[in-house]
Parts: structure tokens; C-alpha cells; sequence
């Protein structure tokens, strides 16, 4: 049989393919491109001149969330998929270490504040939050007099 006979693909060679490093590469590229955008979300809060206060917008808030969820998620592919590789490397071991390390760092210090914090529940005014009543005063704010 000739060599330009055989088909191009054969599931042997399909099985050598070696998807767990570029798996891994891919995660770590992902995982980069959300690490830059939550820092450069920070920066938009946090980056005022002359005075001016930070204002928190609810697109910076759901901006963290959503780069927050990306970059936890491709930290943990990465990490699964250099795990699995059976040819893995020191050099690959230790880039994912600091990649992770890197990652929470960045996820804790760029945090936006309302972005994890559970909404405050509101209370009814229904007269307990009416102010103390003292006996024996004439004190106008009192309820009953």
C-alpha cells in the first residue's frame, strides 16, 4: 500500500493527539484575559481624579461577577488539564501554581464592593422602628403622648 493510500486520520492517531496541553494553554490564556479585565474593571471604579469619589455602577458589579466566574473557572480547567497530562513539566507546574496563587490574589484585591454581598433586607415600618417612648414626659415624638 502506498503512503498517499492510507487515510489521514486513523483512530490510533486521533488518540495521540495531545489535547491536554493545548487544553492547558487555553485555559491559562482564558484565565489571563479575565485577570486583566477585573483589574482593568477595578481600575474603572477606582481610578478618579481631582477629588472625585468612586462610584460603583451596577455594570462594574456585574462585570466582577461575571470575570470573577470565568477566571475561577479557567484556574480549575488549567490546573485539572495540566494534572492530567502525563508529560507534564516542572516549568508547566510551577506557571500554574503562580497562575492560581496570581488569580486569587487578583480576585480579592480587585473586589467590587456589592458585587458578593447578599442585598440587606428591608424593614417594614410598622412602628417598631419608632423612636423610645420614656413615661412620666411630655415628649412629642411618642406615639400615645
Amino acid at each position: 500500500m502506498l503512503d498517499f493510500d492510507r487515510p489521514i486520520l486513523t483512530p490510533r492517531r486521533l488518540r495521540r493527539v495531545p489535547w491536554t496541553p493545548v487544553a492547558t494553554v487555553l485555559a491559562s490564556g482564558v484565565a489571563l484575559v479575565a485577570i486583566g479585565n477585573l483589574v482593568f474593571n477595578w481600575l474603572d471604579v477606582y481610578l478618579v481624579f481631582f477629588g472625585d469619589q468612586p462610584q460603583v455602577l451596577p455594570a462594574n458589579v456585574a462585570a466582577y461577577r461575571v470575570w470573577g466566574a470565568i477566571a475561577i473557572l479557567a484556574l480549575v480547567a488549567g490546573v485539572v488539564t495540566h494534572l492530567l497530562n502525563r508529560r507534564r513539566r516542572v516549568l508547566g507546574s510551577i506557571w500554574q501554581a503562580l497562575l492560581v496563587v496570581g488569580g486569587a490574589a487578583i480576585l480579592v484585591l480587585c473586589y467590587i464592593p456589592g458585587a458578593v454581598d447578599p442585598p440587606a433586607p428591608e424593614r417594614d415600618q410598622d412602628g417598631y422602628g419608632a423612636p423610645p417612648c420614656y413615661s412620666g414626659g411630655d415628649n412629642d415624638e411618642c406615639v400615645g403622648g
